[in-house]
């Protein structure tokens, strides 16, 4: 009697558990790292996207004031002054994600300015995507450590990881 009450309730979890594995694997049958919990959680303001300058680095207009941002936590190929090999596809990895126009959500970490006066920020799209994490796990981009700002780090490692062993992006063209 009480195990056929709970058999729904077992085929329901079963689902949920097989649909959750299907999630976490690619084509290939490897596990692919999932965006960090909840990142766009810690948003802390919106801009408007006014131009990418290259894959790394953007402008955006907060509050009336065009802001020069540098992603934080990872580092794209350079096109310029010279191009490296897959910059421009990095560059229009970013604009993909982040097409002048579109409004983002940013959060800082502990540090938020380089050496070069730029906003070090963290970026999300409307629907919650973490673009640092994703130009990493497309292979746009690798992790680098700006320190003090480590809050996503590890998950930046670990995308990195995945996406050079997928050979995808920069590891598959450099």
């Amino acid at each position: 009697m009480i195990a056929a009450a709970l058999r729904p309730l077992v085929v329901v979890a079963l689902v949920g558990v097989i649909g959750s594995l299907d999630g976490c694997l690619d084509q290939g049958g490897t596990a692919t790292p999932a965006q960090p919990g909840s990142p766009a959680a810690s948003a802390e303001g919106v801009g408007t996207v006014t131009s990418i300058t290259d894959g790394d680095t953007l402008r955006l207009e907060v509050d009336g004031v065009e802001l020069r941002v540098r992603l934080v936590g990872i580092d794209t190929p350079e096109v310029y002054p010279e191009v490296e090999c897959f910059g421009p596809e990095a560059e229009a990895a970013l604009a993909a994600l982040a097409p002048p126009g579109s409004t983002l959500a940013f959060a800082y970490d502990r540090d938020p300015r380089d050496p070069y006066d730029r906003e070090l920020m963290y970026l999300f799209t409307a629907d919650g995507t973490f673009i640092n994490y994703e130009l990493v796990a497309q292979g746009a981009a690798r992790a680098v450590l700006f320190e003090p700002n480590d809050r996503y780090y590890d998950d930046l490692v670990a995308a990195e990881r995945a996406a050079q062993n997928a050979g995808l992006g920069l590891w598959g063209q450099c």
